[in-house]
């Protein structure tokens, strides 16, 4: 007859080991925004009349406006309501797929989310205004290969080199995006993991997020509108109080129309960009680089904070949010 306590020590000692980390999260509290406003693209055509994609950089924490609840996102790890992000009109789809909890993850959202590429579900292409489900769905196919390039490829997380990601636009419009690499404008499309931290080369990106695609007429030009929402979850290995950082960023993706348009701007176009990055070193975060809360930087935890922060790891958490780190390092701001 087997013993019924059999393997209850091992079980206690996992589950104490779960109510440390719950509670590691729960206490977190040092948040970063970054927000700069930019004077947009000039969309280059033979008519006089500018094609303006505007830009809106955002990047870090606290609670703000509450609005549309975005379907098929997860919930596991708060258990209270925060404010979310507005769902886009057009055709969507979210994450589908789920990952098994492994140690660094257990406890927040992100434990059952997909590793890597296997997070960014694609909508079924269709034909919109203007344009064909072919082109469609080689627009989402382009977006995809940035998410990738921007978020996922250790070319651009460790290597720090944008080549591929720049590669994917529309050639006038990579010529303004590859400044952005000079300050910290970057940090709302891709990925700069800060050379004094190392990724953990056990555990994938966990991905969880949102891709709509939807026809506009922007001055006279329709465009095919490609807006993105995802939460790239990155773990961490070394002296940290925490392994986790994560950065949420909504990306609009732009393809107008390419009838009228000079060489140089057809192709993929950057439009509105917005975001923050949660649990993460604010002097890294200024230089547009991500690394976790390190021990020295440790929060104390404010009693006025009443939302969970593992709510800023849901992929539809509102992007409005306040800052708590101060101001990030200025940028140079130009023109296409």
């Amino acid at each position: 007859m087997s013993d019924p306590f059999d393997g209850l020590e091992e079980w206690a000692k996992q589950a104490e080991r779960r109510a440390k980390r719950a509670d590691r999260h729960r206490r977190l509290r040092l948040l970063f925004r970054f927000r700069r406003p930019r004077p947009g693209l000039r969309l280059r055509r033979p008519r006089a009349v500018a094609w303006v994609a505007g830009i809106v950089i955002a990047v870090f924490l606290l609670a703000a406006t509450v609005q549309a609840y975005l379907p098929g996102a997860s919930s596991a790890g708060s258990s209270s309501a925060y404010p979310t992000q507005a769902v886009p009109s057009g055709v969507s789809a979210t994450t589908s797929a789920s990952a098994a909890p492994t140690d660094a993850f257990e406890g927040t959202p992100a434990a059952t989310y997909p590793k890597g590429e296997a997070g960014i579900t694609l909508p079924p292409a269709t034909a919109v205004t203007g344009f064909t489900a072919a082109q469609v769905d080689a627009a989402l196919q382009q977006v995809r290969k940035a998410l990738v390039a921007g978020r996922l490829d250790q070319k651009m997380l460790v290597g720090h080199d944008p080549s591929t990601f720049l590669a994917l636009l529309a050639p006038n419009s990579a010529k303004d995006v590859k400044t952005w690499f000079d300050g910290a404008s970057f940090s709302s499309l891709a990925t700069w993991i800060d050379p004094a931290v190392h990724l953990d080369p056990d555990e994938e990106v966990r991905v969880s997020g949102r891709v709509t695609f939807a026809s506009a007429v922007v001055d006279g030009i329709q465009t095919l509108q490609v807006t993105t929402n995802f939460a790239w979850v990155y773990a961490f290995t070394g002296d940290t109080r925490n392994p986790l950082a994560v950065a949420h960023d909504q990306i609009r993706w732009d393809f107008p129309a390419t009838g009228r348009l000079r060489a140089g701007d057809k192709g993929m176009w950057i439009g509105d960009t917005d975001g923050y990055r949660a649990w993460v070193d604010c002097a890294a975060a200024r230089k547009g680089l991500l690394a976790p809360t390190r021990p020295a930087t440790a929060p104390t935890p404010n009693p006025s904070d009443t939302e969970d922060p593992n709510a800023y790891l849901q992929a539809d958490h509102a992007l409005d949010i306040i800052d708590d780190c101060g101001p990030p390092t200025p940028s140079p701001t130009t023109m296409a």
